[in-house]
This record gives C-alpha cells, structure tokens and sequence, in this order.
C-alpha cells in the first residue's frame, strides 16, 4: 500500500530537527573552543616564561604576560551603565592567572580558570560555559 502523497514521514523529520540541533550547538560551540584553543597558547607561552626565567623571575610578570595575551582574544560580556555590552578580550585580570613553582623550584605551574557567556540568539537567553586550562611541568 502506498502512502498518501505529500505524508511526512516521522523518521525523517526526527533525523533532520536532530542534525539541525546538533549544527546549532556546533554553531555556539566551536568559536569557544577557538578561543580556548588561543588561551591554551598563552597559557603555554606563559609557562615558557616561567621556566626560561630562572628562579628569579617574578610571577606577576609571568600573569601580566598571560592577562595581556588573553586580552586580545574572543569576547566577553560585561555591565556598562546597567545594560550588558560585548566587550572585546576575555576579561581576565592578571590575578586570575594561578603562577606557582614548586617548593624546590624545579617544578612550576600556570593555570587560567574562566567563564565564557553565549547568547542564545532566537530565544534572547545566555548559556554560560566554564573553561580550565592549565600547564604543569619541570622548569629548565
């Protein structure tokens, strides 16, 4: 027996509302991923200044190092006279680049702990996805 024309078959449609999902997210997601991809890097070059600098490098200008790097990636959300703007950087202080060494200063450690805020576009909402990224080893 035939199906009447113009039937719309279930299967299909489940198939295409999924893929159709799965783009979107793909659509939100992979920017984020590019950026931490960017802060993944100057995590790394941060770590190199760490472990090229010697014991007596200072740790605040291995975070300047990092903040300033992280300023020139992505975007953030921030207040501004009470409405929320985009505002270009991650929005990352120097102090929120965790620099450690090791006690006996062979071993050292960067790490970068930050949120990222997505507008949901037809819906008006945001979603908020949280980010780690951190490099640990033995310095020179």
């Amino acid at each position: 027996m035939r199906r009447p024309r113009g039937a719309v078959n279930l299967v299909n449609t489940t198939l295409f509302l999924a893929v159709a999902a799965v783009a979107y997210l793909a659509w939100l997601y992979i920017p984020l991923w590019l950026d931490d991809l960017d802060v993944r890097e100057a995590v790394s070059i941060g770590f190199g200044q760490l472990s090229s600098g010697g014991p007596s490098l200072d740790t605040a200008r291995v975070q300047r190092a990092v903040a300033d790097q992280l300023s020139r990636v992505g975007k953030h959300w921030e207040e501004k006279d009470g409405a929320q703007v985009e505002a270009f950087g991650l929005g990352i202080a120097p102090e929120e680049v965790v620099v450690e060494r090791g006690t006996d200063g062979r071993r050292g450690r960067v790490s970068v702990e930050y949120a990222r805020t997505v507008r949901l576009k037809p819906l008006d909402q945001t979603w908020t996805v949280h980010f780690h990224t951190e490099q640990e080893g033995f310095l020179k």
